[in-house]
């Protein structure tokens, strides 16, 4: 089951002390990773698919090929690491203007809201950081298909308005958002 909240309950949801951006899922060095690791994948699920003699050990390997490779992925998966692509671009500590900006962007009413039928790619992540440098959350943003993810069970939902905003931000920050 997917809960949904929508940006303006999100960030007021919390207290931050500071925020940084993260770009993941892009570039040369990641498409190249990517291509290296299908193949292994699609040979272990052939096989397990036909003979169903996987070891323990490639049984546990086709899991983990299979996270990284399914078709959503996330800035911090369940166990709490960062994607192996992510790279974190900017920090910014809460009394920052970039951060007021962030905020006012979020509380953005939300009327109309995009609704694609693709699966979102998450590109680009925000997360918020108490005092004490804890995650306090990770917002994941995927600009194609105006989307965005606390994590797989949890939704937020956005004006359309707010995705060109994000994509305004993220350029003023020098934060890549190409693909």
């Amino acid at each position: 089951m997917t809960n949904s909240i929508t940006s303006s309950h999100y960030i007021q949801s919390f207290a931050f002390d500071q925020v940084e951006t993260y770009s993941l899922q892009r570039g040369e060095e990641y498409n190249a990773v990517i291509q290296m690791l299908k193949p292994e994948r699609n040979g272990l699920k052939v096989r397990k698919e036909k003979r169903n003699n996987l070891t323990e050990t490639e049984e546990i390997r086709l899991s983990e090929l299979d996270k990284l490779l399914g078709v959503t992925q996330y800035l911090i998966d369940d166990t709490g690491q960062f994607h192996f692509s992510s790279q974190r671009i900017n920090t910014f500590q809460y009394d920052n203007e970039v951060v007021g900006l962030l905020k006012n962007i979020l509380l953005t009413k939300t009327t109309d809201v995009s609704n694609w039928m693709c699966a979102p790619i998450y590109r680009d992540a925000i997360v918020f950081y108490n005092s004490s440098g804890e995650i306090v959350s990770a917002l994941n943003i995927c600009l194609s298909c105006e989307a965005m993810a606390i994590d797989s069970s949890n939704q937020v939902v956005a004006d359309c308005s707010i995705y060109e905003m994000l994509r305004k931000f993220f350029q003023e920050v020098a934060h890549p958002i190409e693909i």
